[in-house]
């Protein structure tokens, strides 16, 4: 039970027992400091969104436990934490024990009695890390639509000519029978045309919101191996990349489309091969979890030691075109996004510019399968 400020009211002991179990159930973290910046409340939710633990923060200065920059805000010491005269919030973010980073909302609260003036500063703390990727979610989802609605209609218009230009060459073959070299330039005609067709027949496919996929139940590392079977060549070609798998020894059930899961897989692995040009390691790995809310997910990861991705391109990579390669189309993600979206699920990348990216796809298990309690996922932070 974490010791509470030294109250200077006569009141009970049951009630201030009371507020010291209130403290320790809500979900937000509550940190006090007293007016020379000892710790001396830090209740149980602050130990989840920090890693701290109540007994060994306990009594120390609030600067000395949480070093400079810590926050990533170098404003956040406790001399500025003192002088705040009115409850002020703070959106900031830092990494807690080299796992990904948790994004903040810090409330910063004076605390007065009449009679003794400032007795304490209470710190309020949120972890908005989920509701932030919620946000981003629902961002990516409003340009997708907006762009797709967009592309819908430019596709359409080039779809027109194309098949004339097809039909000509055609036909221009046929003419050029006798001419070898002329008839080779009349089907490099013919297969630009169908290369065109295709990209474009593919973000028709992929862009329409009432497109449905042609679900089965079916083991998701199914369409995991046979995404590694097609990709084998290059990896053979590229043959300083290492391949790691850890897959779970259980089937996963995705009620799915198969075909379209293998490009959800083959486009994420040909993005880490050519990550990779130098060479590298892609590491492959599935599992089974439970979320809070009770629903049984699959999640695969997929992570290489590549160039990684920029910060400032990295809310980018899920939208139609955007690419940093010479020869990208920039649909390879927007498929991926919109695939995991088909299917009920997500992905989530994160990366840093020249130390590789991770890919984490989760997609729902299908109702019927059973799935053992000791997986259940840990609260994301």
């Amino acid at each position: 039970m974490p010791v509470l400020l030294e109250r200077k009211t006569e009141t009970p002991l049951a009630v201030n027992s009371e507020l010291d179990c209130i403290i320790e159930s809500i979900p937000t973290g509550v940190v006090a400091l007293d007016v020379e910046g000892k710790i001396v409340t830090f209740n149980r939710a602050a130990e989840q969104i920090t890693g701290f633990k109540a007994d060994h923060v306990q009594g120390k200065r609030f600067d000395g436990v949480f070093k400079p920059d810590y926050f990533q805000n170098s404003e956040l010491t406790f001399k500025n934490l003192a002088q705040t005269e009115k409850t002020t919030e703070i959106k900031t973010q830092f990494s807690r024990q080299g796992k990904n980073s948790v994004h903040l909302s810090l409330a910063v609260s004076p605390v007065a009695s009449a009679p003794h003036g400032k007795i304490c500063t209470v710190l309020s703390l949120r972890d908005i890390t989920r509701l932030n990727k919620l946000e981003e979610q629902a961002n990516r989802t409003g340009r997708l639509a907006a762009m797709g609605e967009m592309a819908v209609r430019i596709a359409h218009e080039i779809r027109n000519p194309l098949g004339s230009i097809e039909l000509f060459a055609t036909m221009l073959k046929d003419d050029l029978q006798d001419f070898e070299e002329l008839k080779e330039l009349a089907e490099h005609i013919s297969s630009g045309v169908k290369s065109i067709n295709n990209i474009v027949s593919n973000l028709l496919l992929f862009i329409r919101p009432e497109q449905q996929p042609d679900r089965q139940v079916l083991d998701i590392h199914e369409a995991l191996k046979d995404s590694l079977f097609f990709a084998g060549h290059l990896l053979d070609a590229q043959n300083i990349i290492e391949v790691e798998t850890e897959l779970a020894d259980h089937r996963l059930p995705i009620n799915g489309d198969l075909e379209l899961l293998k490009q959800v897989f083959l486009n994420l692995i040909l993005n880490a091969i050519q990550a990779m040009s130098a060479g590298g390691r892609l590491r492959i790995s599935t599992r089974k979890i439970i979320r809070q809310d009770g629903t049984q997910w699959a999640e695969i990861r997929l992570s290489d030691t590549g160039c990684g991705i920029a910060a400032a391109d990295l809310p980018k990579i899920f939208d139609p075109f955007y690419t940093t390669r010479n020869k990208g189309t920039g649909l390879g993600l927007t498929i991926v996004h919109n695939i995991a979206k088909m299917h009920g699920g997500s992905i989530d990348i994160t990366s840093c510019g020249g130390k590789g990216t991770e890919c984490i796809l989760t997609l729902p298990l299908h109702p019927n399968n059973t799935i053992s309690g000791s997986e259940r996922e840990k609260p994301e932070s």
